[in-house]
């Protein structure tokens, strides 16, 4: 690595911590007088990642906002390209959601307490396996939808990867409406071996009709059409 890239690294490193501390900040005092449903901390993880995005010069264009109104009890699956993939999804998706992450991650500063009251976790200390921490959240009675990835992990080439379909299978299943959504740009400015970010450009991310669980063809017609609607957001120009 280069010494200029890896002098970014850090700095970017730096201030990413600034910004989050600040945020951090905010947090320790509202969630005194913080309701049990979250709202604040909610709020500040949302300020906080539109705030990361801002500094990095992005501006996220959000397509489709309005397929999401009046929808209760659905989930949501979206592309995975990039870390940035994160905090367009939480500072930019139109409701709060849960993702499915890992307990490591409640660790982390600022975001990791919002994943504690507001993630499914997946806990393999205790045996506790993704599928598992799905379906028991399918099930609850929790009004904000629950996120998942199906391609599993990050693109390594920016393009959608065979669909881990374990996940998604189980969300219908369970009778949960799935929004298909894709994020257009952040493979470009943070890919998967990326040590740097690249700065400033337009981050879209495209929400696409959703599809029932009884969609025609039953749970595999569902998933299939989930896949077919996110390509096709994937290949607009």
């Amino acid at each position: 690595m280069k010494l200029g890239e890896e002098a970014l690294r850090l700095w970017q490193i730096a201030q990413t911590l600034a910004i989050s501390g600040y945020h951090h900040a905010f947090r320790v005092v509202l969630v005194q007088i913080d309701g049990p449903d979250a709202v604040m901390e909610q709020q500040i993880a949302r300020l906080l990642a539109q705030r990361l995005l801002r500094h990095l010069d992005f501006e996220v264009r959000v397509e489709g906002a309005e397929k999401v109104e009046g929808l209760k009890r659905y989930a949501v699956a979206s592309t995975h390209a990039s870390y940035l993939d994160w905090a367009v999804l939480i500072g930019h998706f139109p409701t709060q959601l849960r993702f499915v992450a890992k307990r490591e991650l409640i660790w982390i500063p600022v975001i990791g307490q919002w994943l504690r009251r507001r993630a499914v976790l997946i806990d393999r200390r205790q045996g506790r396996t993704a599928k598992e921490a799905i379906r028991t959240a399918a099930r609850d009675s929790e009004p904000w939808p629950i996120l998942i990835f199906p391609e599993g992990t990050r693109t390594p080439d920016g393009t959608i990867q065979p669909f881990k379909t374990g996940g998604l299978r189980i969300l219908f299943e369970e009778g949960r409406t799935v929004v298909p959504v894709c994020i257009r740009g952040t493979f470009d400015h943070f890919p998967r071996h990326a040590r740097t970010i690249k700065t400033g450009g337009v981050l879209r991310m495209i929400v696409c009709d959703p599809v029932r669980a009884d969609f025609g063809g039953g749970v595999d017609g569902a998933m299939a059409e989930v896949e077919r609607r996110m390509r096709a957001a994937a290949a607009q120009t």
